[in-house]
């Protein structure tokens, strides 16, 4: 990845770490929350996606809640700094956060149709 793409994925994760800091979140469902960034990348990706599609998603977001060690952290320095994992889901690359004292895995932002954004990804193992 160049690094103008590797700068377009720090800001763009940046924003998401920005959107937890500053804007009142939603409630937990089960044990994943979503900042109010990624509720925005979801409402966008409605007019552009498929129903299976973003069927497509919540089920590896559910994956994701399941199995938050699915991935490991970004391949980034600043990322993996940030605790941000990626994860694909179709279209979308998931980046999130684990928080393992609480259980709780946060959604930091919802990326469409960046695969040039997939060098990113680093597999973790499932843990049960």
């Amino acid at each position: 990845m160049d690094e103008a793409m590797r700068e377009q994925a720090r800001a763009f994760a940046a924003q998401g770490l920005k959107s937890l800091e500053q804007e009142d979140m939603p409630d937990a469902q089960g044990n994943l929350v979503s900042t109010q960034e990624a509720l925005r990348d979801r409402k966008a990706a409605e007019a552009c996606c498929s129903r299976e599609e973003l069927a497509e998603l919540d089920r590896v977001l559910k994956e994701v809640e399941t199995f938050p060690k699915v991935a490991a952290n970004a391949q980034d320095s600043l990322l993996d700094l940030e605790g941000i994992r990626c994860y694909p889901a179709g279209r979308f690359l998931i980046f999130y956060r684990y928080n393992s004292n609480y259980g709780l895995v946060t959604v930091i932002r919802l990326a469409l149709d960046r695969p040039e954004w997939n060098c990113l990804i680093r597999d973790g193992k499932k843990f049960h």
